[in-house]
């Protein structure tokens, strides 16, 4: 497969102002306020101490703690029109192709977990069926204390009840589930943002691991609703989403509490979702890591991961967040986005829809 001429993904000096390839992401260090003067940014997705800027749709702060320095932003760019409003707590911007869309939760406004996240769900689904973007591409979502409550009544186990409950009411299953990472924080408001398109999209799974939307009973009343990576084609590009991976092997949980061993784990869970991509895709090669990033459960153990994964991936751009991981054994998360070329079959992507 010939690869995109699309340049490395290194920080930005200015902010984005076109993408000849549809979309794009880059991480940079520029102040929020700067990146959004640019007319085909079509988000901003900040961290940190960052200026609050809500009144611009195209903003949102994760609510999670950037661990280096300087923070970096995740920026989208379209080559596209962009265009953008808000209505209540959803939050949107689009071009051609691309909706972004993200929705905020007050925990004040909602004390049933469950409910808050049936609602916020229900509600992005539909506006981005109403816009005629129903294919799902990716979704994030950031909630205060996703490990607060014993067995069923965890916040994660109940975020998966409410998340499960309006995919099925809009008529998405597993064929249709995209890619996702789910982490927590000690702030007070849960985000969700997502991509979606007009494209069918290939959505793959990791032969080492089972599907989440699989897993058994006892990980919960309703299984995660998610692929472990989603294939799309914006224009003349194509992005493979990694969703978050962890050390997590079928449906169990390796090396408990051992962060080298759940790094190496969660390494090779990556290698093979990446070349089972390729085949499954025929991308003709294995695809490599455009953009990373690492949510660390316990600060202290930055700086040992950050040179573990240099070593790894030594040229890639990587944002590295404190956060929750939805297990609580668990104590890293990596998601990551890779860019590839367009010589991938358009036929393709109709034809594999569903992974």
């Amino acid at each position: 497969m010939q690869r995109s001429k699309k340049p490395s993904p290194l920080l930005f000096s200015e902010p984005a102002t076109s993408s000849e390839f549809g979309l794009d992401c880059q991480y940079s260090s520029l102040p929020v306020e700067h990146l959004l003067t640019s007319e085909k940014v079509l988000a901003v997705i900040s961290s940190g101490t960052s200026a609050d800027l809500d009144c611009d749709p195209r903003h949102v702060h994760s609510g999670l703690t950037a661990l280096s320095q300087p923070a970096l932003s995740e920026v989208w760019s379209t080559s596209g029109a962009v265009v953008s409003g808000a209505d209540k707590a959803l939050c949107w911007s689009q071009c051609d192709e691309t909706l972004f869309a993200v929705h905020r939760i007050d925990s004040s406004d909602y004390p049933d977990q469950q409910e808050a996240i049936y609602q916020a769900y229900t509600t992005l689904l539909s506006f981005i069926g109403g816009r005629g973007y129903s294919d799902i591409v990716r979704v994030w979502n950031y909630m205060p204390h996703i490990n607060h409550g014993e067995d069923d009544a965890e916040s994660y186990r109940q975020f998966c009840l409410g998340r499960q409950k309006a995919f099925a009411d809009s008529t998405y299953d597993e064929n249709t589930f995209p890619s996702a990472c789910a982490l927590g924080h000690d702030g007070d408001r849960t985000i969700i943002y997502l991509l979606a398109g007009k494209r069918p999209v290939i959505h793959i799974e990791n032969p080492l691991q089972e599907s989440a939307y699989n897993y058994p009973r006892k990980y919960g009343p309703a299984s995660p609703s998610f692929a472990r990576a989603s294939l799309a084609k914006w224009r003349d590009t194509h992005h493979l989403y990694i969703s978050g991976t962890a050390s997590i092997l079928g449906c169990r949980s390796h090396h408990p509490n051992n962060l080298a061993g759940q790094l190496q784990t969660t390494f090779d869970n990556i290698d093979s979702l990446l070349q089972h991509s390729a085949d499954q895709a025929d991308l003709g090669e294995c695809p490599q890591m455009g953009l990373l990033k690492i949510y660390i459960r316990n600060p202290a153990d930055f700086l040992c991961i950050e040179e573990r994964v240099r070593l790894r991936f030594p040229s890639t751009p990587v944002q590295y967040l404190q956060a929750d991981i939805c297990r609580r054994e668990l104590l890293v998360e990596i998601d990551g986005l890779c860019f590839l070329g367009s010589s991938i079959a358009a036929t393709q992507l109709a034809e594999n829809r569903g992974g």
